[in-house]
């Protein structure tokens, strides 16, 4: 029992912490279980080069960590999702959608897994007054008024579950998926792994740049076109959507990374940068980069109207598409290291490869409309018609000088 308690899991650790043990392959802390404690902190070795325990970052709860040196581009875990919910629900924001996507999940069986096996319910499920539950509750009890209490209690656990912890497929986004181990990474704004989230393979952690030995594995609960977004409106998102004040780096700097200006001075390749906090009266920025000179009012507060245009042509997208083309590119091509360049420029790489998808997708419609139309008994008689009466050839012209 006492061994249970210092390690963290184990029959005498769930009775305290109503969690069980995070390994999913044994119940006590025998020898065959891979958690350590290692420097007062629970360590679970969960792959090849992967532990998890106690995360560094405040408030960061359980995380993944690199036992070995990794590469850029190599992958760090395979992780098969716990359960998958259709995506639909969640992009049309609509409760009867929602309500029968995880009555779907009930009867797969992957609500049993998700609740009842060891890696769902070491899951994060956020504060107890988080007001999201009380939203679910009511949805699950608006939309399945016959279910008994326990089992609406069952859905809207669930639903807390993939609120905090799943990743949307990314061939169509049609599903969210939640997974025992992927799901225990925690969130950087300067991410060291990306999570990759095939529909129907295992989920991947790639490391995106060198990751050292120790060092804690963390990813982006943001899509990279919110990771371009500013410094306040990034935390925003993470505050609302996960319940935590983000510490990175980027979110501790005093300067707004992606509020980046080109010096005014012909010829300087320098930037200023906004300041973290703001001022009444204006845009307050950071002296140059390269040549060091404080950029004048007169060209903050220029720099100030050409953002709040250029920004809301980009939240306007794309809808604001045939307006904003003029603007956003010479505001990219004017301040290419500010973040809505690279929301715009983003827009426009996705736009153009949707286009160009469904452009294929047109062709294979009609493809198959032809195929419908000229089936193949027909072209076979067309063929043969045509070998066996050839077209005879052309008479010859008369020549002009005859």
């Amino acid at each position: 029992r006492a061994r249970e308690l210092e390690c963290g899991h184990g029959p005498a650790a769930r009775a305290l912490r109503s969690r069980a043990c995070a390994c999913a392959r044994t119940s006590t802390c025998r020898r065959t279980c891979a958690q350590r404690v290692d420097g007062g902190r629970r360590a679970m070795q969960v792959g090849d080069g992967i532990e998890v325990r106690r995360s560094r970052e405040p408030g960061g709860g359980e995380g993944l960590f690199a036992t070995h040196p990794w590469k850029p581009g190599q992958t760090l875990l395979r992780d098969r999702p716990l359960a998958r919910l259709q995506a639909e629900a969640f992009d049309k924001e609509d409760p009867a959608l929602l309500a029968k996507a995880h009555a779907c999940l009930a009867e797969d069986g992957q609500l049993d897994v998700l609740l009842g096996s060891d890696a769902g319910m070491a899951l994060w499920r956020g504060e107890p007054e988080d007001p999201r539950r009380d939203a679910f509750r009511r949805c699950v009890e608006d939309t399945w008024p016959e279910g008994s209490a326990e089992a609406r209690a069952r859905r809207a656990e669930a639903m807390c579950i993939f609120s905090f912890n799943s990743y949307m497929t990314q061939d169509g986004g049609r599903f969210h998926a939640v997974f025992p181990i992927i799901s225990k990474a925690n969130h950087r704004c300067d991410p060291n792994c990306w999570v990759v989230v095939p529909e129907s393979e295992p989920g991947e952690l790639v490391s995106a740049r060198p990751v050292s030995e120790g060092e804690e594995v963390t990813v982006s609960y943001l899509c990279k076109a919110d990771l371009l977004r500013p410094l306040l409106k990034r935390r925003a998102l993470l505050r609302d959507g996960w319940e935590f004040n983000c510490c990175c780096s980027r979110c501790a700097s005093e300067l707004d990374d992606m509020r980046r200006f080109c010096c005014p001075l012909p010829g300087c390749p320098g930037t200023s940068a906004a300041l973290r906090e703001q001022l009444a009266g204006g845009l307050e920025a950071s002296s140059c980069s390269s040549c060091g000179a404080v950029p004048a009012e007169a060209a903050r507060q220029a720099w100030s109207e050409r953002e709040l245009e250029v920004e809301a042509l980009v939240e306007g997208l794309p809808e604001s598409l045939y307006c904003a083309w003029a603007p956003c590119e010479d505001f990219a091509r004017d301040h290419p290291l500010h973040g809505l360049a690279g929301r715009w420029k983003n827009f426009i790489a996705r736009r153009t490869q949707a286009e160009a998808h469904e452009g294929e997708v047109h062709r294979l419609a009609l493809q198959r409309c032809l195929a419908e139309v000229l089936h193949e008994e027909f072209v076979e008689e067309a063929l043969h018609e045509e070998l066996a009466n050839p077209l005879s050839p052309p008479p010859p012209q008369p020549r002009e000088d005859a």
